[in-house]
């Protein structure tokens, strides 16, 4: 038969396969049969004819995974020898083993064969194989691993090469399973800087020598696109996109930007100066949020908006930071408020843009079942030198600061309770406000005397501005929220008569009415320089 017409072609017991073992066998798949001898077998199907296969690792290999009843099928061709690295190979009908010192025996076929042998085969950039063909992945796909590289496929894409840098990338998170899914066409190089890219299913991996491969995608990846990808300004990305920041939101950082997306704002860059303060500040965490807007430049310096404010960058090299009053509410909401407010259930905020500004932004926000909401704003005006420093105490008033920090109201003072839950005092013409230092130091009190630095607070109430007609006590220096410090600041005040003051907060006297009847005792007020009092 054609076996041992095979056999004695190969030298019969003299040859290299020794002598047989036992008679041949049939009955096999397809009608096939095989006859073992001292060092390997020969096998017959009426498709291939009869051809050995060695007892060494290719031999091994193939039994181990089935043998004729394997997906390979029967042996085509005797095993050869003498390929690139000192290997072997031996076809069969649905594939090929092949054999080298460094990795053993893999076989290989289908799609992804055909891929690697249009890649150079044994003598390619992916070397021998280096693991099974393993299918039935996600999406239906195979993949397998070479030496250098891995090879993937899927009915959709074909099979496609992954190697080098990206396809290290590629595995390190998580291969077809990860993020990009499968490869969707070879990887090209020759761009911007010496570098290379390659598309997959749901991305793309970028490289360059500077950067390393890292993958981009979704909403990020198309801002990226606008700008001209690796060509534009920002360079390649040199990390992955990282989410699960606050908000839902997500980050991705570039050679020379940082691109921030969230679902209300989509995909932004931040750069330079600009940047580092957003990040100094939480980066969406603060109480600017997420970028709303490229950053915006000219002579004069650069703007980013950003959803509840804005940075601008000046020449002379300050980040000048800005909220809106709705932002500082979303503040409070969010926990970007460097001041507590011990959860009262209304806290007003009196704002400069910078230290020196007189003019302030007057905002009150009130909780309800949604947090907290901007109820109402109004322009003031703080001291006549701005506010102290955060923890500087304002010191005597004729320093003209006011002071920065969170503090209760509990009092308030005019000509005429115009209905309010606060502790009300109707002034007279004793009414005194202690700024000597003695044990009436900024407290109320009543007296027929009038000695500076006291204040006559009835003068201040009925002279024609009616500065103090309408009058909170803002609790800095004295309980509940402190002991009173000697010399540390007394007769801070929110009040009417809207200009600059010698360290209280004044709007106009219909606005301050509107306060005094909203409020009650343990609401707050938080003052100071934006910048100082929020992230």
């Amino acid at each position: 038969m054609a076996i041992n017409d095979a056999w004695v072609a190969l030298g019969g017991a003299s040859g290299p396969y020794g002598a047989a073992l036992a008679p041949a066998v049939c009955g096999l798949v397809l009608d096939g049969c095989k006859r073992d001898f001292t060092n390997g077998s020969i096998y017959w199907s009426a498709g291939t004819g009869a051809v050995p296969v060695w007892n060494g690792a290719i031999g091994r290999q193939w039994t181990a995974l089935g043998a004729e009843s394997s997906w390979l099928g029967y042996p085509v061709s005797p095993e050869k020898c003498g390929l690139a690295g000192a290997g072997c190979a031996q076809d069969f009908r649905s594939g090929t083993m092949y054999w080298s010192p460094r990795t053993g025996a893999y076989p290989t076929g289908g799609g992804i064969g055909q891929r690697w042998i249009q890649v150079g085969g044994v003598s390619g950039r992916l070397g021998y194989p280096a693991g099974q063909l393993v299918c039935g992945l996600a999406g239906g796909g195979c993949v397998q691993a070479f030496e250098r590289g891995s090879i993937a496929w899927t009915a959709s894409a074909g099979a496609w090469d992954v190697g080098g840098s990206i396809g290290l990338r590629w595995l390190e998170l998580g291969a077809q399973d990860g993020g990009l899914g499968y490869p969707t066409n070879r990887e090209i190089c020759g761009l911007t800087a010496s570098g290379c890219f390659q598309n997959f299913e749901r991305g793309t991996m970028m490289w360059s020598p500077s950067s390393g491969a890292h993958p981009t995608w979704g909403a990020i990846r198309t801002r990226w696109a606008e700008y001209g990808y690796e060509n534009s300004w920002m360079g390649y990305p040199i990390g992955r996109e990282t989410c699960g920041l606050a908000g839902g939101g997500c980050a991705q950082e570039f050679q020379r930007a940082t691109f921030y997306w969230s679902p209300g704002t989509g995909a932004q860059p931040t750069s330079g100066a600009i940047r580092n303060e957003f990040v100094k500040r939480g980066k969406g965490a603060s109480s600017l949020g997420y970028p709303s807007s490229p950053e915006y430049c000219s002579s004069t310096g650069c703007r980013q908006y950003y959803q509840w404010g804005w940075l601008d960058w000046e020449p002379s090299g300050w980040v000048m930071f800005h909220l809106n009053p709705v932002g500082y509410c979303q503040a409070l909401n969010t926990g970007a408020l460097k001041y507590g407010t011990a959860g009262a259930s209304r806290v007003s905020f009196a704002v400069a843009e910078r230290y020196v500004a007189t003019s302030v932004t007057f905002a009150t926000c009130l909780k309800g079942n949604n947090g907290y909401q901007l109820e109402w704003n109004v322009p003031g005006y703080a001291g006549e030198s701005g506010f102290a420093w955060a923890g500087v105490a304002t010191g005597p008033t004729i320093n003209k600061y006011s002071p920065t920090g969170s503090f209760t109201v509990t009092d308030a003072f005019g000509l005429g309770n115009p209905g309010t839950a606060l502790n009300y005092i109707n002034l007279n013409s004793y009414s005194r406000w202690g700024g000597r230092l003695n044990g009436n130091y900024n407290k109320y009190f009543e007296s027929s005397a009038d000695v500076f630095p006291d204040e006559n607070m009835w003068y201040y109430a009925t002279r024609p501005s009616h500065d103090y007609r309408q009058g909170v006590v803002i609790n800095y220096n004295r309980p509940p929220d402190s002991p009173i410090v000697m010399n540390a600041g007394f007769a801070i005040f929110l009040h009417a008569n809207r200009v600059p003051t010698w360290g209280c907060i004044s709007l106009l006297e219909s606005d301050v009415t509107r306060f005094i009847q909203s409020a009650v005792p343990g609401d707050r007020i938080v003052m100071g320089v934006g910048g100082d009092v929020f992230n």
